[in-house]
């Protein structure tokens, strides 16, 4: 069974409406949609934004459910000037960015770093590229912090100069998926890109868009699964 993992309504309303055979479960507060999406079975849960809610929502999702692998959709927030809103990013590794040790532990405390499952990661990219859109595939920076031009966003180019977006769940499933031995893959839809003008802005009106753009690349990918 496949789990799918997104933050906000939005996100999970935009792939609750592709499945098929589908009905709702609440589990410990946290919403779980069951049933088939490209003639898989899979558990769609809306997790809560922040890596706290990830985290716990992800333990639950886990701990109930026989989940063979885990994809994390919804949107994100650009930080390379060469990107544009609605592209699309590929997460093969996450870092959370604002986990910091590093007044113990030097460089090595900065950073905590997972690696995306491989084979989700290419049958992920092969869906997506055969639809034509412009796609990334690198790191994805995640903490919680909704990040802007200026102080934040220097920073973490700084500390990770490979990340491709920002976003607030991913670093946190992640964590635990690999906790449990759960092969993962991110996959994000740009709703904003922080160096480019009135970023903040383009979150509020593309979020939307940038959500159900997620959902039908998903949609897709699933139907590879093997």
């Amino acid at each position: 069974m496949i789990g799918i993992i997104a933050a906000m309504e939005l996100e999970r309303d935009a792939l609750e409406m592709r499945m098929q055979k589908s009905e709702r479960q609440i589990i410990s507060g946290i919403s779980f949609t069951l049933g088939s999406l490209a003639g898989r079975d899979v558990v769609l849960m809306m997790s809560g934004v922040g890596k706290g809610y990830a985290a716990m929502s992800t333990t639950i999702l886990l701990e109930h459910f026989a989940i063979d692998s885990i994809i994390n959709i919804g949107t994100a927030g650009g930080i390379r000037p060469e990107e544009h809103i609605l592209d699309i990013v590929i997460g093969e590794q996450v870092v959370q960015h604002d986990f910091d040790t590093s007044a113990l532990d030097g460089e090595t405390g900065i950073g905590m770093y997972f690696k995306a499952d491989a084979k989700l990661v290419e049958m992920v990219q092969k869906a997506i590229q055969e639809e034509a859109h412009e796609v990334f595939i690198g790191l994805i920076a995640s903490g919680d912090r909704f990040i802007t031009a200026g102080e934040q966003m220097d920073r973490i180019q700084r500390l990770y100069p490979k990340a491709m977006c920002c976003e607030m769940e991913a670093g946190a499933i992640a964590q635990v998926a690999n906790h449990y031995h759960c092969p993962f893959v991110v996959v994000r839809s740009l709703s904003d890109v922080a160096c480019h003008e009135n970023s903040h802005m383009d979150f509020l009106q593309y979020a939307d868009i940038a959500s159900k753009r997620s959902a039908a690349f998903v949609e897709c990918a699933v139907m590879n699964f093997e």
